[in-house]
């Protein structure tokens, strides 16, 4: 009567610590492969971990913008199962509709920027149309903005000449304007402020309110600030898109085909309505070329994260042309706050570094080092060069999710736990 009770409550409770230590098996499995994936150790797609002669097995998919860890672990046929998400994204904000490097900004025939611009060179117009429909900067003692005839919002730049602005201006020296608000400058000469004054020097100028004279202080220069996509990140992206592979030159026509991570040692060409939807991050270290109704779009699993499609090489001058033409458009996900930045790395100051034309539409494209030109009623949710050309009815439209903007990035970049239970 005693002892089969007894031999049953033994049981119960080996069972019970096996079922114990098969749980933390496979917790280990999951903190050794996160500890792994969060340092940049090499790690496999399964790997096996062995304690105490029982094993884990744990398995890594990567699924757009996500990581997922699952680990079995397995102690004399008791298994328990530990899953945890991770987004692997890192931030990136783009604080401006158009933000641009010394080459500044050339604006011409009813071009558009709707949102901010910050230009650390000079924001030339055309006195044809051009407008900005946000705040306008213009950084530095040689800091320009000229023959701009619709500024919806502040401007800022040592020298404001010929320009039309409803907002309020702050500069060394302004000079036949129409200001909406208040102007606030050193010197200021054959202008119309509906606001009030305040000025050392003034010629032929109406002033609608107060005027205050001298200034009490003198202008401040906006600073410069610097793009937001790092050299390293840059390293980061190419690090993960060489982890899927190398492949020559990619040519698609009329068709549909989906791609990476991958680095492409060649060029990227899509024709005649093809269709590639990226996987993962993508490094063409030739040109990209999207002409005739072709579509470049992230897959549907990276969600409300970005991705990113490099061309060219770190450093090189000529390398990483990307064009985008006749309708042909860049996107993300088709989930809110999911985008798709083209990047070139061209290092060139003088020439093209990408060129969208002919109705072509696209979410981010980036040129730090070089120029970018927008022509023929292109499309673009925002833009980042060291010098920007826009022209002929081209528009920018940003969006304020841009200022969060999560990418998918590379083994280096910042990690996220999403969730972590067990779930066997």
């Amino acid at each position: 009567g005693l002892v089969s009770p007894t031999v049953r409550e033994f049981k119960n409770a080996s069972v019970n610590l096996n079922s114990k230590k098969s749980y933390f098996l496979s917790e280990s499995g999951v903190e050794d492969a996160l500890y792994r994936i969060i340092n940049n150790i090499t790690i496999g797609t399964s790997e096996n971990l062995t304690l105490d002669s029982n094993s884990a097995t744990t398995i890594i998919t990567t699924n757009g913008g996500t990581k997922q860890i699952t680990s079995l672990g397995d102690v004399k046929s008791l298994q328990r199962k530990t899953s945890v998400i991770l987004s692997t994204s890192v931030g990136i904000s783009f604080n401006y509709g158009v933000q641009i490097g010394a080459g500044g900004l050339e604006m011409s025939n009813n071009s558009t920027v709707i949102g901010n611009v910050y230009s650390n060179g000079p924001i030339i117009g055309s006195n044809n149309g051009v407008k900005i429909g946000g705040d306008a900067f213009s950084a530095g003692t040689m800091g320009k903005i000229e023959d701009v005839q619709d500024i919806d919002g502040n401007a800022t730049a040592h020298y404001l000449e010929d320009v039309s602005v409803d907002g309020s201006t702050n500069s060394a020296s302004l000079l036949r304007a129409t200001v909406g608000g208040n102007a606030v400058s050193d010197s200021i000469a054959n202008c119309t402020v509906g606001g009030n004054a305040t000025y050392d020097t003034k010629a032929s100028c109406t002033i609608g309110g107060t005027q205050t004279t001298p200034n009490p202080t003198n202008f401040q220069d906006p600073t410069s600030e610097s793009l937001p996509v790092s050299d390293g990140q840059l390293d980061a992206w190419e690090a993960e898109a060489s982890s899927g592979g190398v492949i020559g030159s990619q040519i698609y026509s009329d068709t549909s085909n989906s791609l990476g991570p991958k680095k492409v040692s060649g060029d990227l060409i899509l024709d005649n309505n093809a269709v590639l939807t990226v996987t993962g991050t993508l490094w063409v270290t030739g040109q990209i070329k999207l002409s005739n109704g072709s579509i470049i779009e992230l897959a549907p699993s990276y969600g409300a994260s970005s991705g990113v499609v490099l061309a060219g090489i770190q450093g090189d001058t000529s390398a990483g042309y990307i064009e985008i033409d006749n309708n042909s458009e860049a996107r993300g996900s088709g989930t809110a706050g999911s985008y798709l930045m083209l990047l070139s790395q061209r290092n060139n100051s003088s020439s093209t570094a990408i060129k969208t034309s002919n109705n072509g539409a696209s979410a981010i494209l980036y040129a730090g080092s070089g120029v970018v030109e927008v022509d023929n009623n292109a499309q673009l949710k925002e833009v980042t060069a060291y010098k920007l050309k826009l022209k002929n009815g081209s528009d920018v439209t940003y969006e304020s999710g841009l200022a969060n903007a999560n990418f998918s990035s590379g083994p280096s970049g910042g990690y996220s736990i999403e969730s972590w239970k067990e779930v066997e």
